[in-house]
C-alpha cells in the first residue's frame, strides 16, 4: 500500500513537471523571443517599428525578458500595452507584461489631450456667448491621477479557447474646476465649481480560435486569435448639486482589440478598435471627433526569428 502511494506521488511531481514545460514551451511556441530576433511593422498610416529581443533586464531583484523599439515611442498617448511591453515574463500560468507605469504614462497623455481639446471647445463657445467688451474669461485648472495594475495578463499559458481571463484593470480620475471671472475678478453668484470624473476599465481577454493570416511577411497558418474587450464605468461627482451632470455610466466594448499570433513567430496582425458611445446623433459624433483615438491596425512585413540554444545544439 505504502509503496502503490510513492508510486502515485511519484508520477504526480512528474505530471507536475511536464505541465509547467508544456506551458512555457507552448508560450515559446506563440511568443518566440530569443535574443537577436526581430519583427518590423507597419501600421494603416504606412509607419513601420522594428521591435528587437535583447537582453533580460532585473528590475527590484526580479528578471524580466525584454523588447527595444525603433523609433524609440516620444508621444506616450501613442502607446499601445498590446504591441510595445518592454519588460515581461513567461511563467507556467501567463505572458505577462510588465507595463503598469508604461499604461498610467499613456492614459495619462490621453486624458490631458481630451481635457485641453474640451478646454478648447468650452473657451470657444464662451467666446461666442459674451461679447469681447465685458472682459469675460473662463478660467479652468484641472488634474489627472491614473492608477493601474502591474502586469497586464496578455495570455494564459497555455489558453483555452473561449474561456475569457481578466487582462488589466486601471482608475482614472480626472478633477476640472471651472470659473467665470471678469478683469480677473470671480463674477458674483459663479462661484467655481469643481467636478471629479471616475473611470475604471475592466479588460478581459478571450482567445477566439486559429486561423490563417496572410501579410507582407508572408501566409501565416494556426495563428491564434486574442481578443481583448474593455468595460468602462465612469461617473461624476461634484460638491454642489449641478443641473445635467451625467449620471453613472457603465459601457461595454468602449474598445475591442484583436491580436493573431503565429507560430514560431508572435505577432502578426493587430487591430484596435474604439466604439462610440450608442444612441449618438451624428451632430454628437461630429463634437466627439478629436476626442476618440483613431483606430489602429498593424502588419508584420518583415522579419527574422534566431534559433534558441537547444535548436543550435541540435
Amino acid at each position: 500500500m505504502l509503496k502503490n502511494f510513492r508510486f502515485l506521488l511519484a508520477l504526480l511531481f512528474l505530471f507536475s513537471l511536464n505541465t509547467g514545460l508544456m506551458g512555457n514551451e507552448w508560450a515559446n511556441y506563440y511568443f518566440p523571443d530569443t535574443l537577436g530576433s526581430y519583427w518590423v511593422y507597419e501600421d494603416q498610416d504606412g509607419e513601420t517599428f522594428t521591435r528587437y529581443a535583447i537582453e533580460p533586464q532585473e528590475i527590484d531583484g526580479d528578471s524580466y525578458r525584454a523588447f527595444s523599439y525603433e523609433p524609440a515611442l516620444e508621444d506616450w498617448a501613442k502607446f499601445e500595452h498590446y504591441i510595445n511591453p518592454y519588460s515581461y515574463q513567461i511563467s507556467n500560468d501567463w505572458i505577462a507584461f510588465f507595463v503598469g507605469t508604461e499604461v498610467e504614462n499613456a492614459v495619462k497623455a490621453l486624458t490631458i489631450q481630451q481635457a485641453d481639446t474640451v478646454i478648447g471647445l468650452m473657451r470657444k463657445m464662451m467666446g461666442e456667448e459674451f461679447p469681447p467688451e465685458l472682459n469675460i474669461s473662463l478660467d479652468i485648472d484641472y488634474d489627472v491621477a491614473v492608477d493601474s495594475q502591474d502586469y497586464f495578463y496578455f495570455l494564459p499559458t497555455p489558453a483555452a479557447v473561449n474561456e475569457p481571463w481578466p487582462a488589466l484593470e486601471l482608475d482614472t480620475v480626472l478633477s476640472i474646476t471651472v470659473a467665470l471671472t471678469q478683469g480677473g475678478i470671480g463674477l458674483p453668484g459663479s462661484p467655481a465649481q469643481t467636478i471629479e470624473t471616475h473611470s475604471t476599465l475592466l479588460e478581459q481577454g478571450t482567445l477566439l480560435g486559429t486561423e490563417t493570416v496572410e501579410t507582407e511577411a508572408g501566409t501565416f497558418e494556426d495563428c491564434l486569435i486574442v481578443e481583448y474587450r474593455v468595460t468602462e464605468t465612469t461617473e461624476a461627482v461634484a460638491a454642489v448639486e449641478i443641473p445635467g451632470l451625467p449620471e453613472a455610466e457603465e459601457r461595454e466594448d468602449a474598445t475591442i482589440t484583436t491580436l493573431w499570433l503565429a507560430p514560431n513567430v508572435g505577432l502578426v496582425k493587430f487591430e484596435h478598435e474604439h466604439k462610440l458611445p450608442e444612441g449618438m446623433d451624428a451632430e454628437g459624433m461630429e463634437a466627439l471627433a478629436d476626442l476618440i483615438p483613431p483606430d489602429r491596425t498593424l502588419e508584420l512585413i518583415q522579419y527574422e526569428i534566431k534559433p534558441s540554444e537547444s535548436e543550435e545544439n541540435e
